[in-house]
């Protein structure tokens, strides 16, 4: 679990980094098969038939506490996410 958790928390940062550099639809992709994961921010793939998870990115995400409009990772999705994948 903690692999996952700690992968897609540093996708997020990446993401937080430059996120304009994304999609409005950019989503974690985690393959349950490997636990790999990476940003996906791609229109041609059927995510609904993918062998593969998707997560989307705004979903993982939480207005700033700091009341800056900035965003900021949502420590409970983020937990609820790595549970996913505690017992692969």
């Amino acid at each position: 679990m903690h692999m996952v958790k700690e992968e897609v928390k540093a996708l997020l940062e990446e993401y937080l980094d430059a996120p304009e550099a994304w999609s409005d639809n950019v989503m974690i992709e985690v393959d349950p098969k490997t636990l790999d994961c990476r940003l996906y921010d791609e229109d041609d793939t059927d995510i609904e038939s993918s062998e593969k998870d998707y997560w989307e990115v705004m979903e993982l995400l939480q207005m700033a506490s700091n009341d800056s409009g900035a965003w900021e990772i949502d420590p409970e999705a983020l937990e609820e996410l790595a549970a996913t994948y505690q017992y692969q």
